[in-house]
């Protein structure tokens, strides 16, 4: 085992949280999800991230806390969504321990771990027990534990208020590092950022493409910051339209929806139409409703489809800057399909649909198959009770409804995090490898579910933090 020194520091945060409590836990950990090329620990090869460090002195401290046991242990009776995803979970597990022996050399995949002599891309292996079996359900355990304390704090009302806080410094830290990965890459100064790119992934941080550095943040490649960014200013423009924190919420957007085009990732350009689509189809499904609405739904629904034509109009008219854009799209849209990266992955999710049908539906487990989309990740390692139990635990934390009534700002945020999940689904069914949706991705999770049975409490629109005046929100 290696402790790096920046492990020493998130270990002296663990040991604070235990002191300071469950509130100030997940006010830190959620903003250290951001450290996606940081080890703070590498055991046995694996590489243990800041934030699954900090998660369980997370845990440790919420779980202690009186009373807690009995809010998770409701959380996960049935049917609510803990115990779809505990489902989940066990399905993957065992299937972990047995599947991979029962079902092995019954198809080829491209195993975790499996790679070329020298290279990072996985090779087809006979299917067979694998150390990911181990890591990804170690990971999906503990998502499910990022799950539940984020649902323990955001419950009430001062949790809520700190965790929105913590994402609001999440979707900021990611604008900082953007800056910070450029800012040393084009001054020769990268060494700086050694200590915190200390990852025993493969690190893609100095690639160049059509004259544009490809964006990696804090991440170890342009797209798991694509991802980050799409779902950080996804989550703040949906914040935007509910008019909370305007004047910060719209900056935030707006600069990490750019950090989108300018990383120059396949899966950030194709997600980011859609989801803006989506978002205004919901402000036109608002508008259509009637009622009172921010004057930034009514900006977002006159504004877009102006912004869209002029810059159009300007790509037409400046041909220096069209044949530069069309090059990009050439290189990472268009040509895409044809190239060697597409091949690869074509043929990773062909072999998941295989196995899929080799093990008769039934999966090979956690972490034996890798594929390039989320759906066919899930078909191939859970089989299709886990692709059952999964997308109702994921249909539900995007579509239940609160047992009580909510203020404003509530719903607002609830629409918020939602967004933010459903980014991360889109993205990851556009590239993601495995039925890992991220940390991010449950964290919100848990925030969502806790807004739908809010503790009740003052009916306080959870103080300063969130709270539209009343006549911005009337427009």
């Amino acid at each position: 085992m290696s402790l790096e020194p920046i492990g020493v520091f998130f270990i002296l945060l663990g040991i604070l949280t235990l002191r300071r409590g469950p509130v100030f836990g997940v006010s830190m950990l959620i903003p250290c999800m951001i450290f996606g090329s940081s080890a703070a620990l590498i055991l046995a090869g694996t590489t243990i991230q800041p934030a699954h460090l900090l998660l369980g002195f997370t845990a440790a401290s919420v779980l202690t806390r009186p009373g807690t046991w009995s809010v998770v242990t409701a959380r996960l009776t049935f049917p609510r969504e803990g115990f779809w995803f505990v489902a989940t979970a066990a399905v993957g597990v065992v299937g972990a321990l047995i599947l991979p022996r029962f079902f092995a050399g019954a198809a080829y995949v491209a195993a975790i771990g499996a790679t070329s002599d020298g290279g990072s891309a996985p090779i087809l292996v006979p299917l067979s027990p694998t150390t990911g079996n181990l890591t990804q359900s170690v990971y999906f355990i503990g998502d499910i534990v990022c799950f539940l304390i984020c649902y323990v704090v955001a419950r009430t009302r001062e949790g809520l208020e700190a965790v929105t806080n913590a994402v609001v410094a999440y979707c900021a830290l990611n604008i900082f590092f953007a800056v910070v990965d450029l800012a040393t890459f084009w001054t020769g100064t990268a060494f700086l950022l050694d200590f915190m790119r200390n990852t025993t992934y493969t690190m893609h941080d100095d690639t160049v493409v059509n004259g544009l550095k490809r964006i990696n943040g804090s991440f170890t490649e342009a797209a798991a910051f694509a991802s980050s960014s799409m779902w950080a200013g996804s989550f703040s423009l949906r914040l935007w339209l509910g008019n909370i924190r305007p004047q910060l919420t719209f900056w935030l957007a707006l600069i990490n929806l750019l950090l989108v085009i300018f990383c120059t990732s396949t899966s950030g350009y194709v997600a980011l139409p859609v989801v803006l689509a989506i978002l205004y189809a919901e402000s036109l499904l608002r508008l259509v409703r009637g009622g009172p609405l921010p004057r930034s739904v009514y900006a977002y629904l006159a504004f877009a489809p102006l912004l869209l034509a002029v810059i159009v109009a300007a790509v037409l008219l400046t041909p220096t800057l069209a044949e530069t854009i069309y090059g990009m799209m050439q290189d990472f849209v268009l040509n895409k399909g044809t190239s060697q990266s597409a091949a690869e992955r074509g043929m990773w999710n062909q072999t998941a649909l295989e196995t899929f049908f080799a093990t008769y539906g039934l999966g090979a487990g956690i972490g034996t198959v890798r594929a390039s989309s989320f759906p066919l990740a899930v078909l191939a390692n859970l089989g299709a009770i886990g692709a059952f139990t999964y997308g109702i635990f994921i249909l539900m934390v995007l579509l239940k409804p609160s047992i009580r009534p909510l203020d404003w700002g509530t719903i607002q945020l609830r629409a918020a995090v939602r967004v933010g999940c459903l980014v991360g689904l889109i993205m990851a069914t556009i590239s993601g490898t495995l039925i890992d949706l991220g940390l991010p991705f449950y964290m919100l999770a848990g925030i969502a579910c806790a807004t739908c049975d809010l503790e009740s409490g003052p009916r306080k629109q959870m103080a300063e933090a969130i709270r539209p005046a009343r006549a911005e929100v009337m427009g």
